[in-house]
């Protein structure tokens, strides 16, 4: 029936249209032609209360346009009767129709969310905008018992709290105008079957919501805590050297196809976040230097998605996820070994060239040999200093390093949801 009812009133209304622009129709066609419109109308007037929103407004659309009107000069006298009879009765569906268009507007429930299996592995909110005198309706089953919150999200209140429920069937006479939540805590992952409705006291347009997670503090409305990092450079440019070859470094006392960068770590940093581009050319690129800019830009889309800090058998991490959005461009014919070291000793051994690196004590893990332009991470475990080691076992060509170092402290952030209307 509800798909009738709008295609009805897409019908007459294409009609109506059609005749402007037709031939003139006799008096006999246009009574015969309202009549079935205005029969139409009344039998789907009684339906309405189980149509969607949608096919009411067709209808009111469709009852919104009809008139009639007839010249007596063309009729015989009991044609005249029939058709101010006819006059009267759209005059009188008219008005019937908007008195039951509007009744059935205030009655008619909108849904909100309405799912029997949805799965819910965290807190979730279901938002709706709502007027003066409007009814919400929410009926809610979990699995396990778990905690239903209503908010006034505008006013920052929470007006109902049920805890520890498996049921929860209730509804709430809006008194302000607003946005208004219906908060969600499983406790634990389960199914939960969801219904959110609510009815209009007066008609009003249906305004969408929007939401935006924010930055916020400790104790702000529905704040939620994360665990985030703080990332702070180790330099205040990148830094850039040479590494001589071979042939030159043996020859030339100035040249070396050594370096050696140390990291101070701060108390608290976990971590060390690099970026190393490594050239045949000496030219700078526009993109040295950025690496502190870039890492940060990428931290904040998503720094509110909960993903773990460290790798996990279940992904890639934060740390990679920031990574993988950085990675310097590769040139194929540029590489170098890098080598790191925890140990003062065994980097002073290294930088002064009395021992090779193959004969100290590097970390084999975070370490590469023949490793092209990349970036990485390496855990401080503690230290207070890493260092960086370059070398250029190239006979005949140089290679150009460019480093940039951040390092990574964990930190509690706070975020919460922000909702707007437009």
């Amino acid at each position: 029936m509800c798909t009738r009812i709008l295609c009805y009133a897409i019908v007459l209304l294409a009609v109506s249209c059609g005749q402007n622009g037709s031939k003139k129709l006799s008096e006999v066609d246009k009574y015969n032609d309202m009549l079935a419109r205005v029969q139409m109308l009344e039998r789907n007037m009684q339906a309405l209360s189980s149509t969607s929103m949608e096919e009411i407004v067709a209808y009111a659309n469709a009852v919104d346009t009809l008139y009639y009107d007839y010249n007596p000069m063309e009729l015989k006298p009991e044609q005249v009767e029939a058709c101010e009879a006819l006059k009267k009765r759209v005059e009188i569906l008219k008005r019937d129709a908007g008195v039951k268009v509007q009744e059935v507007q205030r009655n008619f429930r909108y849904s909100v969310h309405s799912n029997n299996d949805n799965l819910l592995e965290g807190t979730s909110a279901y938002p709706v905008y709502l007027e003066r005198g409007d009814v919400l309706y929410y009926n809610i089953g979990l699995q396990y018992p778990g905690t239903v919150k209503l908010y006034n999200a505008d006013a920052r209140q929470t007006l109902k709290t049920y805890a520890q429920k498996t049921k929860v069937v209730d509804s709430l006479v809006v008194a302000n105008k607003g946005i208004y939540l219906v908060e969600i805590v499983p406790g634990k992952t389960q199914y939960a079957s969801i219904d959110i409705q609510f009815r209009m006291g007066e008609y009003h347009p249906v305004k969408t919501v929007y939401s935006e997670e924010i930055a916020c503090k400790a104790g702000d409305f529905r704040a939620v805590s994360n665990k985030g990092i703080v990332m702070k450079q180790a330099f205040d440019n990148a830094r850039k050297f040479t590494l001589s070859s071979q042939l030159k470094s043996t020859f030339t006392t100035a040249a070396k196809s050594i370096a050696l960068v140390p990291v101070q770590i701060p108390v608290g940093a976990t971590e060390i976040l690099y970026n190393l581009r490594i050239s045949t050319s000496e030219q700078d690129k526009s993109s040295d230097g950025k690496f502190p800019d870039k890492m940060n830009l990428s931290y904040k889309k998503v720094r509110f998605l909960g993903l773990p800090l460290y790798e996990s058998s279940r992904g890639s991490g934060l740390f990679s996820t920031l990574l993988d959005d950085n990675r310097p461009l590769r040139e194929e014919d540029a590489y170098c070994n890098m080598y790191v070291f925890r140990n003062q000793w065994a980097a002073k051994q290294f930088q002064d060239g009395s021992k090779q690196a193959s004969q100290l004590q590097y970390d084999v893990e975070y370490s590469t040999l023949g490793t092209q332009s990349c970036n990485g991470r390496i855990p401080t475990k503690g230290a207070r200093t890493i260092y960086l080691a370059f070398e250029n076992e190239r006979v005949r060509y140089s290679n150009y390093i460019w480093v940039e170092v951040l390092t990574a402290t964990p930190t509690t952030e706070y975020h919460t949801t922000k909702y707007t209307v437009y």
